[in-house]
């Protein structure tokens, strides 16, 4: 009896899963973040809204960074950053780390830049990675990090 039951959650966990032939989503959209510092109203959630008539903006600082929370473990495809409608040249070399904590965190990309006013870049990796938080860092500075929007597109890990 008790493997039937464990059966049936396998089973209604498998369920919620994506198979490689469904269409796969934005799953940063809407979910916490956070940045290094805040420069005005311009906070982390700009990000990640939807809207690239908005963004993100930091103080102009020493590695500044941004992270989203995607608040479960998801099998990473790639990952889109938006730059800001101005002044697009600020965002250079930026690393971008995937990992299941803040604190244990890998490189997913590196983009040596600069880039260009709306820029739409797009990352991905031959071999998905799975990761609960994505991480934007500028590595050489003093410099101001802000994009309009962030795009992790993944599935979920089953």
């Amino acid at each position: 009896m008790a493997d039937d039951k464990y059966s049936q959650r396998v089973r209604g966990k498998m369920a919620n899963c994506k198979t490689s032939n469904e269409n796969f989503q934005n799953v940063a959209l809407g979910k916490v973040s956070r940045q290094s510092s805040t420069k005005g109203p311009l906070h982390a959630k700009h990000a990640v809204d939807g809207l690239t008539n908005t963004f993100q903006h930091t103080k102009k600082e020493q590695n500044p960074y941004w992270w989203v929370d995607l608040g479960n473990i998801y099998n990473i495809m790639r990952i889109e950053v938006i730059n800001r409608n101005r002044r697009g040249n600020r965002l250079h070399d930026l690393d971008i780390a995937v990992g299941n904590h803040l604190g244990d965190m890998s490189v997913f990309a590196h983009y040596t830049g600069p880039a260009t006013d709306n820029e739409h870049l797009v990352f991905h990796r031959s071999l998905y990675t799975d990761g609960r938080y994505v991480k934007l860092t500028i590595t050489q500075g003093p410099a101001i990090l802000h994009v309009s929007e962030v795009i992790v597109v993944a599935y979920p890990v089953c």
